[in-house]
């Protein structure tokens, strides 16, 4: 397993094991947003909410499927990420039940929660 320091919105976080990128946004106390834990939605690295936007190539990429990489500097929370964020969020409720009143999650729904979070 590596070990080293990266950059999460400028915060130096070190890491020692962690298997993916979104462990260490979460070690260094980012809520970052993901359905990969919620199996009715989608199955893991499947959901995209957990997108990071490096720094150096500007590329964007799941934080759950990339392993922390000693120097890697990245960005959980720009514009860019936040669009697309929505429009996922859009997609998922447009192909989800719409029966939210009588669903036995009612406010308990990750889906919904995610939903007002980001304005859709």
């Amino acid at each position: 397993m590596a070990k080293g320091k990266m950059y999460v919105d400028g915060i130096c976080v070190p890491f020692d094991g962690e298997k993916n990128v979104l462990a260490v946004i979460r070690k260094a106390g980012i809520d970052m947003p993901t359905f990969c834990y919620y199996s009715e939605l989608s199955t893991f690295g499947a959901c995209r909410m957990c997108v990071v936007e490096n720094e150096q190539t500007g590329k964007i990429d799941a934080s759950c499927s990339m392993e922390p990489r000693d120097g890697l500097s990245i960005q959980t929370n720009t514009a860019r990420l936040l669009k697309y964020r929505r429009m996922i969020i859009e997609l998922l409720l447009a192909s989800h039940d719409r029966d939210c009143t009588v669903c036995e999650k009612s406010s308990a729904c990750e889906l919904r929660r995610l939903a007002l979070r980001f304005g859709v």
